[in-house]
């Protein structure tokens, strides 16, 4: 079924930082990074209903009017169309799940594709449910959930925030240069100034190389935020601060250099935006002494690390590079920390009685080598972990998530509090 769609805000140009880090991104893992999944309709949603849906997302939102154009050598262009028509699939007697691995399987060709595919699927003519797949070049996390909520409303306030094409034209100006100076010199510095960590090499490497696993907790949300409260600071940081503490208990590298993900909306003209703008910044823990300590050093460095996470990721890239061939490539530890939260859920995270974690999946395809994220609420959290066991062992990875919450625990009752070592 084709559905015609028109929006305002056709150009051509650059990609802007948050598209480009997602590119580069794609580029290497080797695929879409795709964010959807399947929803189920209420009773007597309609065919013309699922099609008002994608038409309603077509015409506001330009990121899905989006296509990339190669330019040189160099990263593509992007060209947002003021219209045009896509096609919205109608399955019948077909498992949704199946739908949806096809849509995230099959490589998108950006230059003559745009960047999201929906499909409704019936079930004895009625519909059932809709599968909707995107790119991640679309949008990153925050994005999803503006996205899904303005939907849901079919809002008819105009659009917030710059689009990626006008941030890439900002990005460019006088202010968006002095910005990226800013964080190539904050990233530079702090690599160059942090003890080289050193990590006993993995006793347990595997193939398939990457393992991803799930913790979920309702302890550990709510020993964070009792922890954090103790001291009289938001909890947000408690989260980078427990995971430093367990990391240096389990490594004993006591100064890491983490790379917390920034959604960067706290940005003048990015609150908004329904487009990738998130990208890490770097904060660098000191994870030894008492939780207190800790919690107050992170806080401190997680407002640095966001500061200067709004960067052109060639340039730095570069930086990284220079100092690795100083320092090695041991100082550019890839652990990254992404907390989804928001102050609410981004999906439907179960209630454990207990803690509980489990291995999900084993790929070949590359990774970063530790990344945790972390969605849910201040009630439940749910921690998708995904590890290269060339850099912990399996067993080890699982350790780390068992070892933060009994930091936070430890933290949220004075008697208890765990103390990091003092080796590096």
């Amino acid at each position: 079924m084709r559905v015609t769609f028109e929006g305002s805000g056709a150009g051509s140009g650059p990609l802007s930082w948050g598209q480009l880090d997602i590119w580069l991104k794609m580029t290497a893992v080797g695929h879409a990074m795709a964010m959807g999944g399947v929803r189920p309709l209420p009773p007597g949603t309609t065919l013309d209903d699922v099609a008002g849906e994608l038409r309603f997302l077509m015409s506001r939102y330009e990121c899905l009017r989006t296509r990339l154009v190669p330019d040189g050598d160099g990263p593509p262009r992007q060209v947002v169309h003021g219209s045009g028509s896509i096609e919205l699939e109608v399955l019948d007697h077909v498992d949704a799940g199946t739908v949806e691995a096809r849509f995230r399987d099959a490589p998108f060709d950006y230059a003559h594709e745009w960047p999201v595919r929906m499909a409704v699927v019936r079930d004895g003519g009625v519909c059932s449910h809709v599968v909707l797949v995107m790119s991640h070049i679309v949008m990153d996390g925050a994005g999803a959930v503006l996205m899904m909520t303005e939907t849901d409303a079919r809002t008819t306030v105009p659009v917030g925030g710059h689009s990626a094409l006008e941030q890439a034209r900002r990005q460019a100006l006088p202010a968006g240069v002095r910005q990226n100076a800013a964080a190539l010199r904050h990233w530079d510095t702090h690599l160059r100034a942090l003890p080289v960590p050193r990590l006993a090499p993995s006793t347990d490497v595997h193939t398939p190389r990457h393992w991803i696993g799930v913790f979920r907790s309702t302890v550990l949300p709510q020993a964070l935020r009792e922890a954090a409260l103790r001291e009289g600071v938001e909890p947000a940081p408690a989260l980078p601060a427990a995971f430093a503490i367990a990391f240096a208990q389990l490594t004993g590298v006591t100064v890491l250099p983490l790379r917390l993900v920034s959604s960067n909306r706290f940005r003048a003209g990015l609150g908004g935006v329904v487009a990738p703008v998130s990208q890490p910044g770097l904060c660098v823990i000191h994870a030894a002494g008492d939780f207190p300590a800790v919690l107050h050093r992170t806080r401190g460095a997680a407002i640095a690390a966001y500061k200067y996470a709004y960067y052109n990721r060639l340039d730095l890239n570069a930086v990284i590079a220079a100092v690795i061939a100083d320092r090695g490539p041991q100082v550019a530890l890839d652990v990254s920390l992404n907390d989804r939260r928001l102050g609410g859920a981004l999906q439907d995270v179960p209630r454990p009685e207990r803690s509980e974690f489990a291995w999900i999946g084993r790929q070949d395809e590359p990774s970063n080598a530790l990344f945790l994220n972390v969605d849910g609420s201040d009630e439940a959290v749910e921690i998708t972990l995904y590890v290269d066991t060339h850099l912990l062992a399996p067993a080890d990875a699982e350790a780390l998530l068992w070892a933060m919450e009994r930091v936070a625990v430890g933290a949220a009752r004075v008697e208890e509090r765990i103390v990091a070592p003092t080796v590096s």
